[in-house]
């Protein structure tokens, strides 16, 4: 049984596609024909549509404001660099004690 497209079934008169659905209804199983009534069904139901929630901001979640980001000076982000370096290579310093 060769695919239809939806144009050639439209051009089709009222009769044969009745005849067709009819004749495709028969051989099909109980379980296939209950499956096929609850999905028309459901499909004439209405569409339930779901609320997007908005982030609650900092007033509502009880914090008085939002908290910035940490700079850091020139001179510490070079001894980061240098720390960072000293570890990769494993020449760190022991504490004197």
């Amino acid at each position: 049984m060769k695919l239809m497209s939806l144009k050639q079934y439209m051009k089709k008169s009222k009769k044969a596609l009745l005849a067709k659905l009819f004749k495709s209804l028969k051989v099909m199983s109980k379980k296939e024909l209950a499956v096929l009534c609850y999905e028309i069904q459901k499909s004439k139901l209405p569409q339930l549509k779901t609320k997007k929630r908005k982030a609650l901001s900092n007033k509502q979640n009880g914090r008085k404001g939002h908290k910035a980001k940490r700079k850091f000076s020139p001179k510490q982000l070079a001894a980061q660099r240098l720390f960072a370096k000293r570890a990769k290579a494993g020449t760190l310093r022991k504490k004197r004690q």
